[in-house]
Parts: structure tokens; sequence; C-alpha cells
């Protein structure tokens, strides 16, 4: 039977060693969720990935690209034909020419430059919009951002309740085991029976088997932090489960400060600036356009069978040309409806992200105030299980209940303190929510 106590004792040592080397929790030191915020906004590839795409965007936002500026080109050619020709003039008085392999080249080259001087606005509007466009990919960073906050602060709160999972099961492992080598000494004086010796083995077996599995699930949860941190699955670290929760949010504050910062409503508002600003641009159709261009040209053409032997020329050449669509089966006036159709659509939108979020933010805030309530009720649970299993403690050590009592006295003193830990979690995930919806979660 001695040699159960030391495996258990040798099993517990390997296990809290090996967890404490790999990822350890420390309450002085490690990371805590403002550690693992600063390490995802850095790493994370989501966010990189959002960066780049928000940069891209603004490379098309320039004057340039809405048609503000001229198109200056260069062009350049050289023409070369061999034929034989056969040239009979209209006037009797020119001889005929007659050659074989005569060579003609071309030699060109000029500059020119194209601007548009009028468009009805569609160069504004296309500015415009691309600006907003812009500041929409500017939001969708904001909001890729707070997703991964969001989703790496809720995998650090999985994390740590992984771990308090662990202590609690190291802990059940220690009083089983405290209670087995009792079991142990009272038998061997007679003071005891078989079958209360055999149920403390099991119990002890029981509670080692899940110290196992939750060393696991602690190792699992902490490869899901490192991926969703954008680091390598392997990393070791140590972590802080230290966190304060805010248990005095006011639901009126967070509602208005969500009209005003939360990235989804706040995309849709502007959504619909470039659904009205396509509207704009269709409408310039119906008005005409004024072009200029010009250009500086050099040619050269020699002839090898005709009465001019060489032709040059260089100058300026200079034009402006109006244009207008007069007929174009409806083509205007239908992209004019279907734009309009979408504004309408878009403020539909609006409407409705709207509503969706006063719906989601006052859920999260009734789950708020229930989880601030229910850790207050599950913490003085602990107090009264404490005191159950202290007292159960002395009643078992002067033989006043069985071994299946105490063990009853202990399990609910460990789910009482798992619950506490549930509960925290669940509270801070709540505020953490209620911070998301509100715009406040990344300032």
């Amino acid at each position: 039977m001695r040699n159960i106590k030391y495996i258990f004792l040798l099993l517990i040592s390997l296990f809290t060693s090996f967890l404490c080397k790999a990822q350890t929790v420390s309450d002085a030191t490690g990371l805590g969720i403002q550690e693992i915020i600063a390490i995802t906004l850095e790493n994370n590839y989501d966010i990189k990935i959002s960066k780049n795409t928000s940069k891209s965007t603004s490379i098309d936002a320039v004057p340039g690209n809405a048609g503000y500026l001229p198109t200056v080109a260069l062009s350049g050619s050289y023409n070369y034909s061999s034929s034989n020709s056969d040239i009979v003039f209209a006037d009797p008085t020119m001889p005929e020419i007659s050659a074989s392999g005569a060579v003609t080249e071309n030699i060109a080259a000029g500059v020119t430059l194209n601007y548009n001087i009028y468009s009805g606005g569609n160069r504004k509007y296309t500015y415009e919009k691309l600006k907003n466009e812009n500041y929409l990919s500017d939001l969708q960073l904001q909001q890729s951002i707070e997703t991964s906050v969001l989703n790496v602060v809720s995998q650090f709160l999985n994390v740590v309740n992984y771990y308090d999972s662990y202590e609690i099961n190291k802990e059940s492992v220690d009083i089983s085991l405290k209670r087995y080598e009792r079991a142990e000494n009272n038998y061997s004086f007679g003071a005891m029976s078989k079958l209360e010796l055999l149920n403390a083995e099991v119990d002890l077996r029981n509670d080692s088997t899940n110290l196992v599995q939750s060393k696991v699930a602690f190792e699992k949860s902490i490869k899901d932090l490192n991926n969703l941190m954008g680091i390598d699955p392997d990393s070791t670290y140590t972590i802080n489960p230290d966190f304060t929760i805010e248990d005095d949010l006011v639901v009126a504050e967070l509602i208005e400060d969500a009209l005003n910062k939360n990235t989804s409503y706040l995309l849709a508002r502007s959504t619909i600036r470039s659904r009205e600003l396509d509207l704009k641009i269709t409408k310039t159709n119906y008005l005409p356009t004024l072009d200029f261009s010009g250009g500086y040209e050099y040619s050269n053409v020699s002839y090898g069978a005709s009465f001019i032997s060489t032709q040059k020329g260089l100058g300026w050449n200079a034009g402006i040309s109006v244009s207008y669509n007069i007929f174009d089966a409806g083509s205007r006036k239908r992209e004019k409806e279907k734009a309009e159709i979408q504004v309408i659509n878009q403020q539909l939108s609006i409407d409705q992200t709207k509503n969706n979020l006063k719906t989601d933010l006052l859920k999260a805030y009734d789950d708020y105030q229930s989880n601030i309530n229910l850790l207050s009720l599950t913490e003085r649970n602990v107090k009264t299980a404490m005191i159950n299993y202290e007292r159960s403690t002395e009643a078992f050590s002067t033989g006043q209940i069985t071994g299946i009592e105490l063990r009853e006295a202990q399990l609910n003193l460990l789910n009482a303190k798992y619950n506490v830990s549930l509960q925290r979690l669940q509270a801070k995930i709540s505020e953490v929510s209620l911070h998301y919806y509100s715009g406040n979660l990344v300032k």
C-alpha cells in the first residue's frame, strides 16, 4: 500500500515541475491581460494583413487617381518598307517613275499631353469617394484589431480557467492523499475497515486522473493562446492570472459611447457616404465633358520612289474637344436608379446595425450584472464550504462520520472554489464584451 502513496507523490511532483517549467503562472510576475494584448497587436497575422490592406487603400486615395492631373505620353516609331513601284502622273508633262526595290523609311517621335478640363464633377466626387474608402479601410483595420484583442483576451481567460482547474485538482489530490495515508494508518492498527481504505484509494486515483486531464487541457489552451497572439505555438513564458473586474459600468454611458465609437456602426454610417457619392457620380454622366490635348511631334519620311525625296516635320499641336452622350438606351437612367436604391438600402442597414448594437449591448449588460451578483454569491459559498469541510475533517478523525461523507464535504469545497474561478472569468468576459460593444476595448 505504501508503494501507491509514493507513486502518487511522484506523479504530483512530476506534473507540477513539468507544468512550471513549460508554462507557469506566477502571482507576482508574468504576462497579464495588458501584456498579452501588446504582443497580439505586434504579432497577430490578421492585424498585419489588415494594416497592409489599409496601406494599399491609402495609396489610391490621391488626386491623380481621381483624374485631377494630366497624362503625358512619349511615343516613337520607325517603319521600313521595300517595294517595286511604277508611278504614272495625271499630268502628261510629268515623267513616269519606275523603281525596283524602292525603300521608304518613316521615323516619328512625339510628346502628347491630355487633360480633362471639365467632367461635370466626376473627378471631385471620385476623389471624395477614394478618401472615404481609405477611411473605411482604417475602420476595418480597427475592427480587425478589436476582434483579435477580444479573442485573445477570451482565450487568456480560458487559460486561467484551466490553470485554476489544475490547481484545484492538485489540491484535491493532496487532500485525498492525506485521507489515504490516514486510512492506511488506521487500517494497520485495526481502527478502519478494508472498505474504507479501498474507497480512499479509489478517490485518490480519480483525483489523480482529473489532475492529468487538467494539465493536458492547460497545455492545449496555452498553444491556442500563442496562436492567437501570432507567436510560435511552443513559446514558453509565465502568465499572471490576476485581473480586476469593473463593477461600476453604467449602461446609459455605454450606449452613448457605442453610438460614437463602435466600429461596426461607424462602418455602416461611413458606407452610406460612398453610396451617396456613387449616386452623384452617376448624375455627372448627364453632363458634357471637356478635354484638352496637345503635343510636340517630329517626323522624317524618306521615299525611294517618289517625286518627293524627303519629308520632315517638327512642331506643336493642340486641341479642345467636347463630348456629350445624347442617347445611351437608358443606361444612365438605370445606373442612377440603382444608385438611389443602394443609398436607401444602406440607410436601412445603418438602422439595423444600430438596433442590433443596442440589443447586443443591453443583453451583455444583463449578463454583466448577473455575473457580478453570482460572483458575490459563489464567494460566500466557498466560506460556507470551507467551514463544513473543516468540521467534517474533525468529525472523521473522531469517527463520527464515514470517509464517504468526508469525500462529499471535500467535493463540495472544491466545486465551490471552481465555481468562484469560473464566475470570475464569466464576469470579466461580460465586462470585456461591454467594452467591445461600446468601442472602448482598444483605446
